[in-house]
């Protein structure tokens, strides 16, 4: 009877309510839209659910979230809130869904559903939970397992692409490498930016970008053959990218991997002269004492890094402009080296207008207020894994869950 009683207990305070993506895994094809479930099995009854959502924007958007029945199968009636979607960083926060009146939710359904659609790239994207706080009829946070999960895009297998958090990758393809390849270390990711370009045969391509966190101004090309659109992708890293071993010589100023078309794509076959124009901010120039001269923008390749060649092409009142010929796209980092002299007036190199005589390349310095910052999760777990946490009303609870909290207690008391 003892050894009854003691696992009935010990059973019953390990219970937490469960909340997950369903269905856990799925296959889908390129530019194909499908639906996740989030669904929940209550352990006690509960009146309120909030959660975010985290999704690699590079290979996934979200089109719209709608309310399922979950906490209406009694007939109560129900607030819900869609969020807010953001498929340039990847997250939907702050969705939430409460109950008016004195009922609760006691039996297991699905709370929203989620609608997506494929972006025409292959790869192995992570579908994630995260402040995920779940009330009960005291809008008191309990205890929740979350059991996240994935979809597989296209042929995802034959082309080496994951959104893979172990950091781990395939390395540079054969022939020169520059297939679009997510295998970098997700918390490494500090801003992704991607533009897309139709490519026909003879004429110069163009990718802009305007991320302010994004060094890289442009990457161009000549097309050797037709390709349709192809995808051009540059993650922006807090430190040394973990698709390489060792670090460059000099003073780091920005960590890239740059990623263009499909694998296999950017090859001599199918590009001609591609260069990479950048932008360096001259108050890091100052403060490290860097000669502009040494500026360099430097490729990872087999297995060492290289500098490239790199000219000033202008400059304003806030940065340099430099340009770079990339024989190939991976990794790549812009050094500088220090010298006993600081950048300033008096050590000015004359840039490429000055030493040819005719008008620098047009340079676009107005960039969109984009924030770099990435959402921070406090829930995560691998793909097939639980994780358990228990979350409490405090200074662990975002604004927005705070908010919540507070919202269903005043919508608990007015009941009364």
């Amino acid at each position: 009877m003892f050894l009854f009683l003691s696992t009935t207990l010990i059973g019953t305070t390990a219970a937490e309510t469960i909340i997950s993506i369903s269905p856990r895994e799925q296959a889908i094809e390129e530019n194909e839209s499908f639906t996740i479930n989030i669904y929940i099995e209550p352990d006690t009854p509960i009146s309120g659910v909030q959660f975010d959502f985290i999704f690699n924007s590079s290979l996934v958007n979200v089109n719209n979230i709608q309310e399922k029945k979950a906490l209406s199968q009694t007939g109560a009636t129900t607030i819900f809130n869609a969020g807010s979607i953001d498929n340039s960083k990847g997250t939907v926060t702050g969705v939430y869904s409460l109950i008016l009146g004195k009922n609760t939710a006691t039996e297991p359904g699905t709370l929203s559903a989620i609608n997506l659609v494929s972006n025409g790239l292959p790869g192995v994207c992570k579908l994630q939970l995260s402040n995920v706080i779940v009330s009960n009829s005291s809008g008191k946070a309990v205890p929740v397992t979350i059991v996240n999960g994935s979809v597989n895009v296209g042929d995802a297998e034959s082309t080496g692409r994951s959104d893979n958090s172990s950091g781990t990758s395939t390395g540079e393809r054969s022939g020169g490498g520059g297939g679009i390849d997510n295998g970098e270390n997700y918390e490494n990711i500090k801003l992704k930016e991607v533009s897309r370009v139709y490519v026909s045969k003879e004429t110069v391509v163009s990718y802009r970008f305007k991320a302010s966190e994004n060094p890289v101004s442009y990457i161009n090309y000549t097309a050797l053959k037709n390709a349709g659109f192809i995808t051009t992708t540059i993650e922006v890293l807090e430190n040394t990218s973990g698709l390489v071993s060792g670090k460059p010589g000099g003073i780091v100023y920005k960590n890239l991997n740059i990623w263009v078309g499909k694998n296999g794509y950017s090859t001599e076959e199918n590009i001609g002269n591609p260069v990479i124009g950048f932008r360096v901010n001259k108050t890091w120039l100052e403060e490290n004492r860097i000669q502009v001269s040494t500026v360099k923008l430097n490729r990872y390749h087999l297995n060492a890094w290289n500098p490239l060649p790199t000219v000033k092409t202008g400059e304003d009142s806030e940065y340099i402009f430099f340009e770079s010929e990339a024989p190939g796209f991976s990794p790549f980092v812009i050094t500088g080296q220090s010298s006993q002299f600081a950048y300033g007036p008096e050590n000015r190199l004359p840039d490429l207008k000055e030493k040819l005589g005719t008008e620098p390349v047009v340079k676009e310095t107005s960039e969109a207020n984009l924030s770099s910052e990435k959402e921070k999760e406090t829930v995560r777990s691998e793909d097939g894994q639980e994780s358990r946490t228990s979350q409490a009303p405090g200074s662990g609870i975002s604004g927005t869950g705070i908010l919540f909290l507070a919202a269903l207690t005043s919508f608990k008391r007015n009941r009364k």
